[in-house]
């Protein structure tokens, strides 16, 4: 039971399970398309302006399905939308942003990750620092019916206790996969290219008003600057050339 507090999860799906015969898309999936031999992720509610990245909301506490109540964020396609035995793979991105109330900010108050679980036992994480674990795993792999419906297994994690109430999001890119000689699934040179990035917003105990805001701050694209290291490297060479400096003079 406490490992089920201090771990808010979203439900799962076995790779095996992945594929459904389903000819309609589910409301709050992400729609998965090709274009030009190209991903494209459709159904998003809002988009960044800007860059026009595609932004996608859900949210690990909503059990009662409110307004945003998508608790296992899907992917989703036509019939006929790939070739049978395609498989669509996701590729991590950046790292994991959370809101203060009226910026996007690379920190986190709580040692707070947002891990995914991939379709073939790929386990991904995005934190403050970048991405641990697998960079990138599988979503789903497309059937006689050519098309993948998959939801996979998100989890919000704090060094101790519960993650702190607020909103996160990371970034993420659709790829194509195939088995290596090995047996292992590596991203493929030969397949579809891949979709422009795009935003998962996650509310974690936020009132509906309250993330509504910061999904808008992402819309905006209030986001603060965050240094590079070598912009920080930099920063301190400075100070230390002014420190020299100084007391150049003050021996002279």
């Amino acid at each position: 039971m406490r490992h089920l507090i201090a771990t808010m999860f979203v439900s799962a799906s076995l790779f095996s399970g992945a594929v459904f015969a389903e000819d309609h898309l589910h409301d709050g999936d992400i729609e998965v398309e090709l274009h030009d031999g190209k991903f494209e992720v459709h159904g998003a509610g809002h988009s960044q302006e800007g860059t026009g990245y595609a932004i996608f909301e859900a949210d690990f506490r909503d059990f009662a399905a409110g307004p945003y109540g998508t608790r296992d964020p899907g992917f989703d396609s036509h019939a006929n939308t790939f070739a049978s035995g395609d498989i669509v793979g996701y590729q991590a991105v950046g790292s994991l942003w959370s809101w203060t109330g009226d910026v996007w900010t690379n920190v986190v108050n709580n040692g707070e990750t947002i891990s995914l679980a991939g379709a073939a036992g790929e386990s991904t994480a995005w934190g403050v620092d970048g991405i641990s674990g697998d960079t990138f795993g599988a979503i789903g792999q497309a059937g006689s019916a050519g098309n993948i419906h998959s939801h996979l297994d998100w989890a919000i994690n704090a060094a101790s206790g519960l993650p702190t109430d607020g909103a996160y999001f990371i970034t993420l890119q659709l790829v194509s996969l195939e088995f290596d000689a090995t047996g292992s699934l590596v991203i493929s040179d030969n397949g579809y290219l891949s979709s422009d990035p795009f935003y998962l917003v996650f509310n974690s105990g936020l009132s509906d008003a309250a993330f509504h805001t910061a999904v808008h701050g992402l819309e905006d694209n209030l986001i603060a600057a965050v240094p590079e290291p070598s912009t920080y490297a930099m920063f301190l060479a400075g100070l230390g050339l002014m420190g020299w400096q100084l007391r150049r003079r003050q021996q002279a």
